[in-house]
């Protein structure tokens, strides 16, 4: 029941925006506004009726008193560069056409993103002397049931840009044979945003003057977005995800 709460919010604060009016408050555009980053040209808004496979209806956040923006996304939507199915009061995160303003090149529906996204990994053997050259027939049943002990890697993207790494917490070696196997590293992710229609994770912290500095940043260009499934590219390699269910 939660998603229907959510629509329904969503829907009362398009009303409150004025989505095709022109009456809003200061205080609803704050609590609306986007941060945007340096150098991002990404046009963010707000999902309005009228939304359908040819063009996209939308209220700029931040807020800033204009009726609704309208962009084709025809020849996005035939290109795949259109992620997630539009609800009205959906965020959305836009790439216009550099040289046709009424043109989007892609379109984000930063809603479907928000979710546990995750994937499955297995340990490999760890180089130890006592193993060395030991074919994986030969390996103790133990070690072998080891290896095919898949784990659950992932991040969770929530509301205001907040990641949180999952299959960080596993419980350590109690056993020799639980020393034998190594697991790949997991990176971890604090932040997340969208920049000019790319997806960054980062991690970050305060130094002594509290200045943000970046600790990871990874940058990923979606390829596929559903209700159940996520597939990002990275620099050196492609990653899909599927959409951890949780229980309401």
């Amino acid at each position: 029941m939660k998603w229907i709460y959510a629509v329904m919010t969503a829907v009362a604060a398009m009303m409150t925006f004025g989505c095709g009016h022109k009456e809003a408050t200061d205080e609803a555009g704050t609590a609306s506004a986007t941060v945007v980053h340096e150098g991002d040209s990404t046009i963010y808004g707000l999902a309005c009726d009228g939304c359908n496979d040819t063009i996209v209806v939308f209220l700029r956040t931040p807020y800033t008193g204009s009726d609704p923006d309208t962009l084709n996304i025809l020849e996005a939507s035939r290109r795949h560069r259109v992620f997630g199915r539009v609800m009205i009061g959906d965020q959305l995160a836009i790439v216009r056409n550099a040289s046709d303003t009424t043109v989007a090149d892609l379109m984000i529906v930063t809603e479907d993103l928000k979710a546990q996204w995750c994937y499955r990994v297995l340990p490999t053997l760890r180089e130890r002397a006592a193993l060395e050259g030991v074919h994986t027939a030969a390996l103790p049943d133990s070690i072998k049931e080891l290896l095919s002990t898949e784990r659950e890697y992932g991040f969770h993207l929530k509301n205001e840009g907040v990641s949180m790494p999952i299959g960080m917490s596993y419980r350590a070696a109690t056993t020799d044979e639980e020393e034998d196997v190594v697991y790949p590293k997991l990176t971890r992710y604090f932040e997340w945003y969208i920049y000019n229609g790319h997806l960054v994770l980062e991690t970050s912290r305060r130094d002594s003057l509290q200045q943000r500095q970046i600790m990871v940043s990874d940058t990923a260009d979606i390829m596929m977005l559903t209700p159940d499934t996520l597939v990002l590219r990275f620099s050196d390699h492609e990653q899909g995800y599927y959409k951890r269910q949780v229980e309401e």
